[in-house]
């Protein structure tokens, strides 16, 4: 009993998480859009065994010429990944392991920001709401992106940290969101700054913020935004990848329909952008605290807006913006505020059994969608033999490849200038935080 009153929010976390995640337990796996996640993690093993720290390098990738993938593609869900490889779990349990922690942290983490503001019943419906998103759903058993599902993982803990006004745990979850996603790292360049509108006591805590953040980051960020001009990487902003085709209507974020396919101009996607009919109506609560919530409801307003096509006129504008491809991708932000809201009812009733019910009705509700199309052998799509990779894999994943193989002198150990010094301001800001962390424990003991 002491056990479970100790470790009791740990396991209602597993209870809870588990129907989202069951597929995972199969000794099979399934096709997604993107089904490269082995292949990255075998390269990043093999660049790491080379001695490239931190590795840029996929050495088979290229059609065996390499291609400087870790040098643009965030690197964080694979870290962890190649922490269990290392310790020799087969590829594609890691992969399916780092799956799986990003529904237990991200019910966590919301569960530790929504408490702020709705205690502990609430808390655990917005932790389930986030959860059973679909958008979750999506990124996981639709598109395979795990990069972005780890990166809308740590919103909720950025946010509880910036409510809890903690400088070094904001940094940290920050960094953790710019080494996971490129895209959902750029949108928040926007949503920080406004919660700091909102927050003007924090502005000078924020400068600290953003230099940490910048400092343990830039090892990648750097290289990553002023070397891309090196590789084919802006060729995937034309043609079907341009922004313009991807826009939504209104009526598809509260659309059930479901679907594998894939995102296409019009109202007509074979895909899902839905908030979740119970997310929303549970949200509505939220409405009548808009003075205490001015921000979060603005932001949301601001995602939803920037998806439509009535916003193409700041796309346009704003060609940084092209590097997001879909506009959509902003339901990564306005999912997460929506399940945020999902626990506010309990600002005003705190009572136990109203927030059993609402959890299981917002698992029964949304169960459907965490389930894959089908399910395929290990070996059809998710192989780590070096030559099937160069051979078929390098086929997929072109994203990267350099215009000219000279000017990555990582291939043969080396490193540009920029890269040098990107490591250099990185290992100086991870050092300094240590011997923070250190002398800061040493106080309180």
């Amino acid at each position: 009993m002491k056990l479970i009153r100790k470790y009791w929010l740990l396991l209602l976390a597993t209870v809870i998480v588990l129907p989202s995640i069951w597929p995972l337990f199969r000794s099979d796996f399934f096709r997604m859009h993107d089904w490269t996640h082995v292949a990255r993690l075998v390269e990043l093993d093999l660049a790491l065994k080379a001695g490239q720290i931190p590795p840029r390098w996929a050495p088979d990738f290229g059609w065996g010429h390499g291609m400087p993938l870790f040098h643009f593609y965030n690197p964080l869900p694979y870290y962890a990944a190649e922490i269990l490889y290392l310790i020799k779990l087969p590829a594609v349990w890691a992969i399916k392991t780092v799956f799986a922690l990003n529904f237990l942290f991200g019910f966590y983490f919301m569960y530790l920001w929504a408490k702020t503001f709705w205690g502990k019943y609430g808390a655990l419906v917005a932790a389930t709401a986030f959860t059973y998103l679909p958008y979750r759903a999506v990124d996981f058993y639709v598109r395979g992106a795990l990069g972005e599902l780890t990166a809308m993982t740590f919103l909720p803990l950025l946010f509880y940290a910036l409510k809890k006004k903690k400088l070094i745990l904001t940094a940290l979850a920050w960094t953790a969101v710019f080494l996971s996603h490129n895209v959902i790292a750029l949108f928040s360049l926007f949503f920080i700054p406004l919660y700091l509108l909102f927050n003007l006591k924090l502005w000078k805590k924020f400068l600290l913020i953003s230099l940490l953040t910048f400092g343990l980051s830039a090892f990648f960020i750097l290289p990553a935004f002023f070397e891309k001009d090196l590789t084919v990487v802006n060729s995937l902003t034309g043609g079907f990848f341009h922004y313009s085709f991807h826009f939504i209507y209104l009526r598809q974020l509260v659309s059930r329909a479901w679907a594998y396919g894939g995102s296409i101009l019009g109202p007509f996607d074979d895909i899902s952008f839905q908030l979740g009919w119970p997310h929303l109506i549970l949200a509505l609560s939220a409405v009548r605290l808009w003075r205490r919530l001015t921000y979060f409801w603005l932001a949301l307003a601001a995602a939803i807006f920037m998806m439509t096509f009535h916003s193409q006129f700041i796309w346009d504008r704003l060609p940084i913006l092209a590097l997001a491809q879909f506009p959509w991708r902003l339901l990564a932000f306005a999912a997460t505020f929506v399940a945020f809201f999902s626990g506010s009812l309990f600002n005003w009733f705190k009572n136990k059994l109203i927030a059993l019910v609402l959890i299981v009705l917002i698992i029964a509700l949304n169960w459907q969608y965490f389930r894959p199309e089908k399910f395929s052998p290990v070996n059809d799509y998710y192989y780590t033999d070096r030559q099937r990779i160069a051979n078929e894999m390098s086929g997929v994943l072109t994203d990267y490849l350099p215009k000219n193989y000279s000017d990555f002198p990582t291939a043969t150990g080396g490193k540009t200038p920029l890269e040098l010094w990107s490591d250099i301001i990185s290992l100086l800001s991870w050092l300094g935080l240590l011997v923070y962390a250190v002398k800061f424990y040493r106080t309180r003991a």
